[in-house]
């Protein structure tokens, strides 16, 4: 399965990714949010949430709301997915997710938690996991992780990580944007369709 989301490429086995975001038990289920997938990366299980920038952490209020709004992601994608998982929500809503997910047996302490930000600068990389693992302890704690699972990415990093096959460089952004700032996601599919060997 391929998809397009923050002006990156993702690209998983269909028996491996579950977009967990679009799923109708997520959409229908209000004040209910939810990452972009979950997907098998060499036999982990993995939560992938993605955006096209971030707020400066200067900006306190915005920066903080804006982790916040990540955290309840993860924490209600976590939730979700192992009570899917489990059939809590019936066999029909189990059977969405697919095989070599639903079959994996790894704990859910074991499972990470990638945050990929596209253009987000190497250097603040480090101070970006940093709030990501200390806004997340509870869901950390509750679900017995460990700190190294959260990691955070920018498109760069991503790619050497196989969590995304190709980005669009930040001079070419501009261009693929609706006129409300958000990604345009037929621009940006036929921008990767023209542009098959980026980066």
């Amino acid at each position: 399965m391929e998809f397009v989301e923050s002006f990156m490429k993702f690209s998983f086995a269909d028996n491996d990714v579950f977009c967990i975001e679009k799923d109708p038990l997520i959409v229908e289920t209000e004040g209910v949010k939810a990452c972009e997938c979950v997907v098998l990366i060499n036999r982990n299980v993995a939560l992938i949430e993605a955006k096209a920038s971030s707020p400066s952490p200067k900006n306190e209020e915005q920066y903080n709301a804006f982790l916040e709004d990540i955290r309840q992601k993860f924490a209600d994608s976590l939730l979700f997915f192992n009570e899917m998982k489990g059939g809590r929500h019936g066999e029909e809503v189990r059977l969405r997710i697919p095989s070599n997910l639903l079959s994996s047996t790894e704990s859910p302490s074991e499972y990470r938690i990638f945050f990929i930000i596209h253009g987000h600068q190497l250097d603040w990389l480090g101070g970006l996991q940093d709030s990501l693992r200390e806004v997340l302890r509870d869901v950390v704690n509750q679900w017995n992780m460990r700190d190294s699972n959260v990691k955070a990415f920018n498109e760069e990093t991503a790619l050497v990580n196989n969590l995304i096959v190709a980005y669009v460089p930040k001079e070419d952004i501009k261009e693929l944007k609706e006129p409300n700032g958000n990604m345009d996601v037929e621009k940006t599919t036929k921008w990767f369709d023209k542009h098959p060997q980026c980066p």
